[in-house]
């Protein structure tokens, strides 16, 4: 389920890079599912689905691939429905109890766990996603791999995963779909520069999750010396769809980051009236000089991203896309 890729192979983006993506799909593929829509995720045809107005719009004769953003209040809380029916949570918002429960709940399976980092806003939920899972020793629940013994409800976390936990570094491939590659291009694991809440952020697994065209970047709460770092990578990927980082903090979303990315949707987890101004007003500018339409939270409560791998649809259960109401800006905005 993790395999790793060395670094001249992810600079090498239409090569060597694809064979190993390719073999990766061929080992996993005897599910009967069709595999043409994966590609190398480095392709240039990456993130160039087309946005549509309505799930109605999309091919009803292929599977889709649904990413939820349920709202959590002040935290993340993500759910991937892979093609295959494959379910994979992601993150876990800050509750052990509420509307993330509520929705693994309601799920027919869950098959993976992914915590981008170890922050209780993120990790709180995920024992009730994990109590979901197969009960083998299969990888099966995913992180940075930074350690926290000192932080019990981390060390919850990872004792109900179990021997099913797996540390994942960037350069990793994630086979968890045979018509989806996933593909971790930053992590970190230790904290950049200290200890410190920042320097834990910034461990985050930024992650790629590629179907046909349609392409999503989930970056956890990375700010922006983690974006440095897959920027001086050469490991910039054209996305669709892009989850920003840190609750739409100014100290993440850089702006040569974003262009980079280039997405048509910004999704933002962010509780209303939160304590520390999220989304702040710098972010909502850039994404707006940007051309991107932005959903969150705070104001579009629970979010839905489904695509047949050549479109995409986005459905909220309140509210319209890019409310540009913001807190208030920060003090500390990056101009990377």
């Amino acid at each position: 389920m993790l395999r790793s890729m060395s670094g001249h192979q992810f600079e090498n983006r239409f090569g060597a890079l694809a064979l190993l993506l390719l073999g990766t799909v061929a080992a996993g593929a005897g599910c009967g599912q069709e595999s043409g829509y994966l590609q190398n995720p480095f392709d240039p045809a990456a993130g160039t689905a087309t946005l549509v107005t309505s799930p109605g719009q999309l091919d009803a004769s292929v599977p889709h691939l649904k990413l939820t953003m349920v709202d959590v209040g002040q935290g993340d809380g993500f759910v991937l429905e892979l093609p295959s029916g494959v379910v994979v949570a992601v993150d876990g918002g800050p509750d052990r109890t509420g509307s993330y429960s509520d929705f693994i709940a309601g799920l027919p399976r869950v098959d993976y766990v992914i915590l981008s980092h170890p922050h209780s806003d993120h990790y709180t939920g995920l024992p009730n996603a994990i109590a979901r899972l197969p009960d083998d020793c299969t990888a099966r629940v995913f992180d940075p791999g930074y350690d926290r013994p000192d932080i019990g409800g981390y060390q919850y976390y990872k004792n109900a995963a179990g021997c099913r936990y797996r540390p994942t570094g960037k350069g990793m491939s994630l086979s968890l779909d045979p018509m989806v590659a996933t593909t971790v291009v930053g992590a970190a694991d230790a904290p950049y520069p200290t200890t410190d809440g920042w320097g834990i952020n910034n461990t985050s697994l930024i992650t790629h999750v590629r179907y046909g065209s349609f392409s999503i970047v989930l970056s956890g709460d990375a700010q922006t010396d983690a974006e440095q770092r897959v920027y001086a990578d050469h490991m910039i990927l054209r996305a669709n769809v892009m989850k920003i980082g840190h609750h739409g903090s100014c100290n993440a979303t850089g702006t040569t980051f974003l262009k980079s990315i280039a997405p048509d949707v910004a999704l933002i987890s962010a509780a209303d009236n939160n304590d520390f101004g999220h989304p702040h007003c710098q972010t909502l500018a850039k994404l707006k000089a940007q051309g991107s339409a932005w959903y969150r939270t705070d104001t579009n409560g629970l979010v839905t991203v489904e695509s047949d791998g050549q479109r995409f649809a986005v459905t909220t259960s309140k509210g319209k896309a890019s409310d540009p109401t913001c807190p208030r800006p920060c003090g500390w905005p990056s101009d990377f």
